[in-house]
């Protein structure tokens, strides 16, 4: 016979609906359940072998215990770890339907379409920057009144809650940290959509540039693209390289938008008998995985992106609930790591 929440409640000794909030993370009304109360409840639901009953209790509750989350890729590892922090923060509570768009509005658009039709509790998604997707968005908010939260960057003249890393602060430490090093003759690389956060990344550059009086021997070497491939990026990191050994004087340090561009980066350099960092200093934005491996030691600027989940997942949780956050922006700090591939001049 199937466990109850009664059963539970009387060896926890608490009251059934205390029993059915402890497990399932819902404040009753105003009043927030202690830890310690929420962790009895949960040990003596584990002991007797309790599994609830969701599409009951969603029907009562008119909820599916599910939430949307859409990302743009799983290429490297920037999403994976915003992914992580959602898990941590929604397990057991909710389960995270995933989707992916690889920037192309029509699948953004359709995966949008289906968590819609899933009835999902609330979504979380990365805005691919294309236009032609903002009338979705609008229909979840608008229409819907489905709790959204968007991460990693927001739609320009689209009022919502955003959880991101410090765009302007991961260019801006980067830069004066280099100048620190010695550098004035700086190139910063990117490539993408003409986006938010594109803008933002080299708005903080410019201002380190401006602060640090480079002005003169300082630049951007930017490269719109509607995608993000693989080989695309090797390409770029060809074209990166072609720029700077045109240009003179010499550039003695690199900043790139990205650790993968920057591992693609140290790769043609080490094909043209380029030295990192004697002849060029090579400083990426992310801290993925490899970048603290000993064979590559890339010095790079620490994005906190499994905040980034976890902070998206717990203002999700709010929202359900039907608390009103403030809505201001929130944005999680980065730090800078020097490792191998930069020196001082």
């Amino acid at each position: 016979m199937a466990v109850t929440l009664k059963e539970i409640a009387k060896q926890a000794g608490v009251s059934p609906s205390t029993a059915s909030h402890a497990i399932r993370g819902i404040h009753p009304g105003k009043r927030a359940l202690s830890g310690k109360t929420i962790q009895k409840v949960r040990e003596v639901a584990e002991r007797l072998g309790y599994r609830p009953n969701l599409l009951a209790a969603g029907l009562a509750r008119n909820k599916t215990f599910s939430v949307g989350v859409l990302v743009a890729t799983l290429r490297g590892n920037f999403y994976e770890r915003i992914l992580e922090g959602i898990t941590e923060v929604m397990h057991p509570n909710f389960t995270p339907l995933l989707a992916i768009h690889n920037y192309q509005p029509d699948r953004e658009r359709k995966e949008i379409e289906v968590f819609i039709g899933k009835h999902v509790d609330g979504i979380i998604a990365a805005y691919s920057g294309d236009p032609e997707t903002m009338a979705i968005y609008r229909e979840i908010r608008d229409v819907h009144k489905m709790p959204l939260v968007l991460v990693d960057r927001g739609i320009p003249q689209f009022k919502s809650y955003v959880v991101r890393s410090d765009h302007y602060m991961s260019t801006y430490i980067a830069t004066r940290e280099l100048g620190r090093l010695g550098h004035k003759n700086i190139i910063f690389a990117l490539a993408g959509r003409e986006t938010e956060s594109t803008k933002t990344l080299m708005d903080g550059f410019n201002g380190a540039i401006s602060e640090l009086g480079l002005n003169n021997t300082a630049d951007i070497f930017y490269k719109k693209t509607q995608s993000w491939t693989i080989h695309e990026m090797k390409s770029f990191a060809e074209n990166i390289i072609d720029y700077i050994g045109n240009r003179k004087p010499q550039t003695t340090a690199l900043l790139l938008q990205a650790d993968w561009l920057a591992y693609e980066v140290l790769s043609v350099c080490q094909d043209r008998n380029i030295r990192v960092p004697e002849d060029l200093s090579v400083m990426g934005i992310e801290d993925c995985d490899p970048s603290s491996l000993s064979f590559i030691s890339l010095s790079t600027v620490k994005v906190e992106l499994n905040e980034v989940g976890r902070r998206a997942a717990d203002l999700l949780i709010k929202l359900i609930n039907g608390e009103k956050p403030d809505d201001q922006p929130l944005v999680i700090k980065p730090s800078v790591i020097l490792r191998k591939t930069t020196r001082q001049l």
